[in-house]
């Protein structure tokens, strides 16, 4: 095990938390579903992003199909980066590049790939 392979380690976990966290929590609370709604996502939008952020945060965390999880996390966070933070309303304007940080984080993730301390690694995959 290299130090790199620690520190990928350590970045997924820590930047794919939020997500899981966040999936967990609607779990054992309310779905936003009626705040979605109010800016236009219909509620099956919500059920999809219930799964993006449990089951690809968990992957992204346990390095499963990495750059998949990525990718779909990506998508998941300019979605909601735009919908629901945008930047033009000041009140957004810092969440919104939180959000756009996080991306960024995502898409070197994508091109670093997991590490071998990950199901990816354990594998052999490139995922």
């Amino acid at each position: 095990m290299s130090n790199k392979d620690l520190l990928l380690a350590i970045g997924r976990v820590l930047l794919a938390l939020i997500y899981f966290i966040g999936g967990i929590s609607w779990l054992t609370g309310d779905l936003p579903i009626g705040y979605a709604e109010s800016k236009g996502v219909p509620a099956f939008g919500v059920w999809i992003a219930l799964a993006i952020k449990l089951l690809g945060g968990l992957a992204v965390i346990i390095g499963f199909q990495t750059r998949i999880a990525a990718a779909l996390i990506i998508v998941f966070t300019i979605a909601t980066a735009f919908i629901f933070h945008p930047f033009w309303i000041d009140s957004e304007w810092n969440t919104f590049w939180k959000e756009v940080s996080m991306i960024g984080g995502f898409v070197v993730l994508i091109a670093a790939g997991p590490g071998a301390l990950s199901v990816d690694g354990r594998k052999g995959s490139p995922s």
